[in-house]
């Protein structure tokens, strides 16, 4: 009588990962081989072999944004989170390129229940900073707050888009 084989599951693949050279140091992007999955400023392990198409275009995205000619991301990003943070980061890419918003405000936006403090823990907690723009984000007083780049990036990215509080230069 022939053994019946279990299947095997799928090794777990590390993801593809390119780095791209940026005003800000080098980023790291990741990507399944469909979707963006993280963006980082720390070193991503995964695979260096030929990118998927995805990555690519986010690499060529990045490029044309650090240059000043491009003002919205069009990536698919996984977006793996509570409901509530996928909120929050759907609401970060209503904020127009140039802007900011306040994190009280961005929680009015989602439906006025959320206080600063929990949308600043789910902007923290976004995977692909720059494509969904957390660096938007300041505080009600007009302040730079936390972000995962650190307030030197943030402040940067904020003055390369003309949405930096003049104060604040």
């Amino acid at each position: 009588m022939p053994q019946s084989r279990t299947p095997q599951p799928e090794l777990f693949k590390p993801p593809y990962v390119v780095g791209v050279d940026t005003p800000l140091g080098k980023v790291w992007l990741a990507s399944d081989g469909v979707l963006i999955t993280a963006l980082s400023f720390d070193t991503l392990h995964g695979r260096h072999s030929k990118p998927p198409k995805v990555l690519l275009d986010a690499e060529k995205q990045l490029n044309a944004y650090f240059k000043g000619k491009l003002k919205k991301f069009d990536l698919p990003v996984q977006r793996l989170g509570t409901r509530f943070q996928k909120l929050v980061w759907t609401a970060l890419e209503d904020i127009p390129y140039g802007k900011a918003a306040s994190y009280k405000t961005l929680g009015a936006h989602i439906g006025g229940k959320a206080i600063g403090r929990t949308v600043g823990n789910a902007c923290a907690r976004n995977p692909v900073p720059i494509i969904v723009p957390c660096h938007r984000v300041i505080g009600s007083d007009g302040l730079l707050t936390g972000y995962v780049g650190g307030i030197w990036r943030k402040r940067w990215l904020l003055q390369h888009e003309g949405a930096l509080p003049k104060e604040l230069f």
